[in-house]
């Protein structure tokens, strides 16, 4: 358990392009740039990346093609970029042609759609409309008028108007209506309080509505074939231009980011430098690497004359475990990384969050279940680092399982094992009233001794950080942990009567809780102080923070500490349910319909559970533990190399 052992190196090159140095840090993938180029670069500025736009084109054109754009792995092979360009905006205005082109057949469809919904409506005319539209001296008006509207045209009849009806649809009459042309302002006006609905027919729209309404179909099917055919993109190119166009954005990806990598190089004259971060023991394949490349050289920070290291700089993280810890470092990267240099947790989250989870889904039959779901199904069909953490937690549940007596919720289906091995009964029913109190206490002193391995791990690890000072006055340091173990024998002492040495004496009152509550108190003051910083708060302000720190550490330990009760809960929620499933299959006398109820029962629960343990034992994790020994101050290893994803690599 551990980190990655860092070296800081520095790469010369005396050729003005960096990128064939670029492109063997990228290759080998262990090589993470420091910040201090990116820096310099960001202020000069740096010229705009002319793949990335590139690429994103030709990724949308091959999907416009009909085909998947998902990136190829870059095969080595080099292209022109003006050849790519050329062809990709080529195919594009092809394909933009052609869009535009359905775009208005789609139009041309919707108004033939509209202007057949309004012809249905006239069909009972058996007049050409272009005749009715020439007359030379008269207005029409098609359009459809309420039927409420309709009854009172009888009292317009001074007007100088006709209006023929051809369809009623049981709310409008359709029809039109015929004024001479002095008139027909005003009957205009009166058609318009009648709320008439004018239908304006198009040019295209010639003869009776009958043919026009079959000119219009015949149109309709002409357009349908067309689009069709529009639709098609795949026409434009074959299957070796599509291949070219996949393996061009495949090339356009390795360059963009390549080019992106031009951040981290600072030029001077004819000579490039790049500085960063390597495995120790990587260090010497890079080296070989980049021996093949004339003139370019690694040297590490001890092989410079006169190097010093910047006092702030803090080499990047990455974590180190066997092969039983390793899925746990995922909780520990949720969380965020340590600092280099500082405790790895990760061996620490592993025994604890196994262990929890176990007594909380304690279920041989379940746990053995839940261990294979986890590795075969969660794993290694669906590729979920979760499944790992599943199959090591189903290890003590089956542990735990044993202890309980369960498999799949039968409660006493191991009690011929435990008489063969010698006990009168299993060594605990959960459901038993004794058994419950034995639980609930055992998770609160589980929970004390966790609190208690926290602060210690947080002490061990500020003074291998050299804060000394926070070791020992903090609320997290020995002071703290002196104090809360005071505050728990003080309570054992008086709340349950037990008679302890030493325990509740003067000295022990002033040596135990008054001094390293002072310490907690002034922790702040303390600790500048030792270390020589600046103290810029006023003494009421000291006072103030003072009260607020403490206050805030007497909450935490009786918060922290009644919350591991939920570790006992929620192992007697487990018993709980299952109690009720088989209370459910009892309930029935056929044996298909029981066996059916406890295996969905089962299922149920063992999903149901999974998933909140889970989440509750994380929490533990998180708000009890990690919060009194772990900065999440590190940031993580993420070396120069050319992703799939298109996405440029980050030092």
């Amino acid at each position: 358990m551990g980190m990655v052992k860092m070296e800081h190196v520095n790469i010369y090159g005396p050729e003005r392009d960096p990128q064939a140095t670029l492109e063997v840090l990228a290759r080998a993938a262990c090589f993470q740039p420091d910040d201090v180029a990116e820096s310099i670069n960001a202020a000069t500025g740096q010229a705009e990346n002319k793949y990335t736009p590139l690429l994103n084109q030709t990724l949308g054109l091959i999907k416009d093609l009909g085909q998947d754009n998902t990136l190829l792995a870059y095969d080595g092979r080099m292209f022109e970029y003006d050849e790519v360009r050329q062809t990709v905006e080529k195919l594009a205005a092809q394909v933009a042609e052609r869009n535009r082109m359905e775009t208005e057949i789609n139009a041309k469809l919707a108004t033939y759609e509209q202007t057949k919904a309004q012809l249905y409506h006239l069909t009972g005319l058996q007049t050409s409309i272009d005749e009715i539209f020439s007359c030379k001296y008269l207005k029409v008006r098609f359009g459809r008028l309420p039927k409420d509207s309709f009854i009172k045209l009888p009292y317009y009849e001074e007007h100088s108007f006709t209006f023929h009806e051809y369809d009623f649809d049981g709310e409008y009459y359709w029809g039109m209506y015929f004024v001479p042309e002095d008139k027909a302002h005003e009957v205009d006006d009166i058609f318009a309080s009648l709320y008439f609905e004018r239908v304006w027919v198009p040019d295209f729209v010639h003869g009776t509505p009958q043919d026009a309404i079959a000119q219009i179909i015949a149109e309709e099917n002409e357009l349908r074939e067309r689009q069709k055919e529009l639709k098609n993109n795949a026409q434009l190119a074959d299957a070796k231009m599509l291949e070219y166009l996949r393996r061009c954005a495949a090339w356009l990806n390795y360059e963009s980011q390549i080019y992106d990598m031009y951040k981290y190089v600072i030029v001077l004259e004819h000579t490039y430098y790049i500085s960063g971060y390597v495995p120790c023991d990587e260090v010497e394949h890079v080296k070989n690497a980049l021996a093949i490349l004339p003139g370019v050289r690694l040297c590490r920070d001890s092989e410079l004359e006169d190097a010093e290291t910047p006092p702030d700089r803090k080499p990047p993280v990455k974590l180190k475990n066997n092969w039983l810890f390793r899925p746990f470092e995922m909780f520990v990267d949720m969380y965020g990384l340590p600092e280099y240099g500082d405790l790895d947790p990760t061996g620490f989250v592993a025994i604890t969050y196994a262990v929890l989870f176990g007594i909380m889904f304690g279920d041989v039959g379940q746990g053995i279940l839940l261990g294979l779901i986890g590795y075969f199904v969660m794993y290694k069909k669906m590729h979920m680092q979760i499944g790992l953490v599943l199959s090591r937690c189903s290890i003590f549940s089956t542990l735990f399982g044993f202890v309980y007596g369960s498999i799949f919720g039968f409660e006493h289906a191991l009690d011929g094992f435990y008489r063969m091995l010698g006990f009168a009964e299993k060594p605990m029913d959960v459901l038993e009233p004794n058994s419950i109190i034995v639980l609930l206490v055992s998770s609160v002193i589980a929970g004390i001794f966790l609190i208690a391995a926290a602060m210690f791990t947080g002490i061990l690890s500020c003074i291998r950080r050299g804060h000394i000072a926070e070791a020992i006055f903090s609320v997290n340091g020995v002071a703290g942990l002196v104090f809360y173990f005071s505050l728990l024998a003080t309570l054992v002492e008086l709340a349950l009567g037990y008679d302890i040495p030493f325990i509740c004496t003067p000295v022990f009152y002033v040596l135990c809780l008054v001094v390293p509550f002072l310490c907690i108190y002034f922790s702040e003051f303390i600790c500048a102080r030792i270390e020589g910083k600046p103290v810029e708060e006023t003494v009421g302000e000291i006072f103030m923070n003072g009260f607020f720190e403490v206050f805030d550490a007497l909450l935490s330990f009786a918060s922290n500490t009644m919350s591991f009760l939920r570790v006992g809960g929620f192992a007697l929620a487990h018993a709980g349910m299952m109690t009720m499933v088989f209370t459910l299959s009892d309930m029935t006398t056929n044996p298909l319909l029981y066996w059916l109820i406890v295996l969905v029962g089962n299922l149920f629960v063992m999903a149901l559970e999974g998933l909140f343990v889970g989440i509750q034992v994380l929490r533990l994790e998180f708000y009890e533990m990690f919060s009194r020994f772990f900065d999440a101050t590190g940031r993580p290893f993420d070396p120069l190399r050319v992703r799939l994803n298109g996405a440029p690599s980050e030092g």
